[in-house]
C-alpha cells in the first residue's frame, strides 16, 4: 500500500509540473506577433502608384527588430493555402512592382506602421497581381534558405497582397465538382464541391444550394461562401443540410454568382433520404402483431370448436338418458 508521505510526494510532484506547465503556457500567450490586416485589396491603372499602410503589433515584453520579406505567391492546394515563391517572372507576380523597409523596430506591447507603395508599370497585364509582405523578429535569414519553407512560415506572420490592374479581363470559373452521397438513411446531408477559376483575376464565389421535396417543392436555402480562388486553381468547399428525417429523392441545385459581370455557377444532384431500417424495424414490429392476432384468433377458433364438440356429446349422451 502507498503511504501518506508517499501521497504527498506525488502530490507535489504533480503541483509543480502543473505550475511548470502553465508558466509555459503564459510565456507562449506572451511571446506573440500579429500583422494588420491579414489581407489587402487594391486596384490601380497600369503607370499608376498607390500606397497603403500594414500594421506590425508586438505582443511581448520585449523591444524586437523586425525583418521584413516580400514575395510573390501561389496557390497550389484546394484549401487556398498561399505559398511563396522565389520566381517573379509568373503572370501574377507582384514582388518587383513594392516597394517596403527591410527591417523595422518595434517597441514592446505596442504596434508600429509600416508604410508601402505600388508602382504599377505602364505594360502591366490586367488582372491579378499577387503578394505576401512577411514578418520575422530578431533574425539573419537569407533568401535562400525557403527550402525550408514549411518551418519558415511557421515562424512569421504576414498580409497578403491583392492588386488587381485594370482592364479587360476574362472572367470565367466552373464548378469541378458537385456531389454528394447517394443515399441517407437520417441526417445530416453533407455536399462536397470544387471550383476551377479560368480567370485572370480572383473570384470569390458566393450563393446557396437549394433544397427540394420529392414533389418539386423548395425546402430551404443553404449560404455557401468559397472564398476566394486564385487565377488557374481550384479551391473546395463543404456544405451541411442539418435535416435528420426524410422521405424519398431530393435534388439539391448549386447557384453561386462570382466576378463582376453578374456571372453564375450552376450544378444539380439528386439523392435519397430514407429511414430504410427503421421502416423495416416498424413492418416487422406490424408483421408481428398480425401474426399474433392472427394465431391467438386460431386459438380461439380451435378452443370455440373443441367447446362445441362437447356440447354436441353432452347432447347425444342426453338423449341415450332420456331414452331410457
Amino acid at each position: 500500500m502507498i503511504k501518506a508521505a508517499q501521497i504527498i510526494k506525488i502530490q507535489r510532484v504533480v503541483l509543480i509540473a502543473l505550475f511548470l506547465f502553465i508558466a509555459s503556457v503564459k510565456t507562449v500567450l506572451a511571446q506573440t506577433f500579429t500583422a494588420i490586416p491579414t489581407r489587402v485589396d487594391l486596384s490601380a491603372d497600369p503607370g499608376q502608384t498607390v500606397s497603403t499602410e500594414l500594421k506590425i503589433s508586438n505582443g511581448t515584453d520585449k523591444y524586437l527588430y523586425f525583418q521584413i520579406f516580400v514575395d510573390d505567391f501561389v496557390v497550389m492546394d484546394e484549401i487556398g493555402t498561399p505559398i511563396p515563391v522565389q520566381s517573379n517572372n509568373t503572370r501574377w507576380s507582384l514582388k518587383n512592382w513594392i516597394t517596403a523597409p527591410s527591417n523595422i523596430p518595434v517597441d514592446a506591447n505596442s504596434t508600429q506602421v509600416v508604410k508601402i507603395s505600388f508602382k504599377v508599370p505602364l505594360t502591366a497585364l490586367p488582372g491579378g497581381h499577387y503578394a505576401m509582405i512577411t514578418y520575422q523578429p530578431n533574425v539573419d535569414l537569407k533568401r535562400g534558405e525557403y527550402k525550408k519553407m514549411g518551418n519558415l512560415i511557421g515562424q512569421r506572420v504576414g498580409t497578403l497582397l491583392y492588386l488587381s490592374v485594370n482592364g479587360p479581363v476574362t472572367q470565367k470559373a466552373e464548378v469541378k465538382k458537385f456531389t454528394t452521397a447517394k443515399f441517407y438513411e437520417q441526417g445530416p446531408v453533407e455536399f462536397d464541391g470544387s471550383i476551377l477559376n479560368l480567370s485572370d483575376i480572383h473570384v470569390n464565389p458566393k450563393g446557396k444550394i437549394s433544397i427540394y421535396s420529392p414533389l418539386n417543392s423548395k425546402l430551404v436555402d443553404i449560404p455557401v461562401e468559397v472564398g476566394n480562388v486564385f487565377p488557374e486553381a481550384s479551391r473546395v468547399f463543404k456544405s451541411v443540410w442539418n435535416q435528420k428525417w426524410g422521405y424519398g429523392r431530393y435534388r439539391a441545385d448549386l447557384n453561386l454568382a462570382y466576378g463582376t459581370a453578374g456571372s453564375t455557377l450552376t450544378s444539380s444532384v439528386y439523392f435519397w433520404l430514407f429511414p430504410i431500417r427503421l421502416v423495416i424495424y416498424v413492418l416487422v414490429l406490424i408483421v408481428s402483431i398480425l401474426l399474433a392476432i392472427i394465431l391467438i384468433g386460431k386459438r380461439n377458433k380451435k378452443h370455440q370448436d373443441e367447446l362445441e364438440a362437447e356440447i354436441v356429446e353432452l347432447k347425444r349422451e342426453l338423449e341415450k338418458v332420456d331414452k331410457k
